[in-house]
């Protein structure tokens, strides 16, 4: 099985987004979806990827550059929103997008990369901890949680 992971385009998006949707009770706004990415996609500090098995689309991820004005000055990256669709888990799919993003990062000199991930989520800290991601200080404040 080969897996490809790239930079998400618009005609990929609505496949993409199922990726998330089906692993989340929230749903996406489907009716902003398109304005919403229209307006992201040209900035270069958002890189929304995806990995395709056989061009079908079976994982997802948004990555971020953020540039700091502190230290030495290096932007770090953002992963949220990731996931694998549920019959490709344990294919490596995953490993290879952190893979790629991972590159991405050293790419845009990054000092570190942050990863937000749901904290009920077992497994997928076990995945995380096992691509040597601590679990370090941090704190998500929710403005309005559903």
């Amino acid at each position: 099985m080969k897996v490809r992971v790239e930079k998400l385009q618009r005609k990929d998006l609505k496949e993409a987004i199922e990726v998330y949707d089906e692993n989340h009770q929230l749903k996406t706004n489907m009716n902003k979806l398109f304005s919403i990415y229209d307006k992201i996609d040209e900035n270069p500090l958002y890189h929304n990827i995806v990995a395709k098995v056989d061009e079908k689309i079976v994982g997802f991820a948004t990555v971020m550059i953020h540039y700091d004005i502190v230290e030495e000055l290096r932007p770090f990256l953002t992963v949220w929103n990731f996931g694998v669709k549920k019959e490709y888990r344990r294919r490596k799919i995953g490993t290879e997008m952190f893979r790629y993003i991972d590159f991405f990062a050293k790419e845009n000199n990054c000092a570190f990369i942050t990863l937000i991930a749901e904290s009920d989520n077992v497994i997928a800290q076990k995945f995380y901890e096992s691509l040597h991601y601590d679990k370090a200080a941090g704190y998500v404040k929710f403005i309005e949680k559903k």
